[in-house]
């Protein structure tokens, strides 16, 4: 009988973690607007004190907007860009990157590139290469190397995130588990420290985990912007960032933070870049 009873407690069933209480607030933010304390703590079984803390964390991640009640969704993540207005955000500093990266690949490689802008300026370098492999969900990047025979270019499938021009989800994970690469480089809502790289959008985070892990040196791709940024979860943790590519206003704090936890730190200012070194 009192076994019977302990089952039904809701007291005793699994609780989700901090993270995972927040990927679900995150999501009906981004799904209805608003988020209400007193009806998620009921559908989370949590306290309202304990949604108002993970709301707090959310809020000075800038993932939340706190008001009366609960959250609503900050204006600059209700509508999140498309792919083509992310090709128009830092060009020249993601063009300079993408150069550089270019750098770091040789022919008979075999690389992995996410759905990011950056990645799509890679690639008009990867043409000068003969016998390469690109693994990539980044559907106007695959069609850009479609022309290539000297590429061999896989589009791993899955669900279409439209705007975005990204396929995610577990079929794209599966196919994953069949590939390996030498190289991959990513873009990411921020880097830090304390986080590793990181995304807002979830399934291009889960999707992003597995594409790290295929990988023998994972080599970021980001403006200065986004250095020392954190956002809703963690894809690659610091500790398997081999290599950070950057460019834009100079950050020395950050670099140095980096460079201390073993990355190897590659800053483009534009002196350097236009010297070509």
């Amino acid at each position: 009988m009192n076994s019977r009873s302990d089952a039904a407690t809701p007291e005793l069933q699994p609780a989700l973690s901090p993270e995972e209480r927040r990927r679900v607030l995150i999501e009906t933010l981004r799904r209805e607007q608003r988020i209400n304390v007193r009806e998620i703590s009921a559908q989370l079984g949590v306290s309202e004190v304990t949604v108002r803390l993970d709301l707090d964390t959310l809020e000075r991640d800038g993932l939340a907007q706190r008001v009366w009640g609960g959250a609503v969704l900050p204006p600059g993540l209700r509508h999140e860009p498309s792919f083509a207005a992310r090709l128009k955000q830092h060009r020249e500093e993601k063009q300079r990157i993408a150069a550089a990266a270019a750098l770091l690949i040789a022919n008979g490689d075999s690389i992995i590139l996410d759905a990011s802008s950056t990645a799509f300026y890679l690639a008009a370098h990867l043409k000068q290469f003969s016998d390469l492999t690109v693994i990539t969900n980044g559907v106007h990047l695959a069609l850009e190397l479609a022309g290539c025979e000297q590429i061999t270019t896989i589009l791993i499938g899955g669900v279409v995130r439209g705007r975005h021009a990204s396929l995610v989800g577990t079929l794209a994970e599966e196919m994953l588990d069949k590939l390996y690469a030498s190289k991959g480089f990513f873009s990411a809502r921020g880097l830090s420290v304390r986080q590793g790289l990181c995304e807002r959008h979830i399934q291009e985070a889960q999707l992003k985990i597995v594409m790290a892990q295929r990988v023998e040196q994972v080599v970021a791709l980001l403006d200065t912007s986004k250095l020392d940024q954190t956002s809703l979860t963690s894809f690659c943790p610091i500790e398997r960032v081999h290599r950070v590519i950057t460019a834009g206003p100079s950050k020395p704090d950050a670099l140095a933070r980096f460079a201390a936890a073993g990355l190897v730190v590659e800053y483009l200012d534009e002196a350097s870049t236009k010297d070509g070194s």
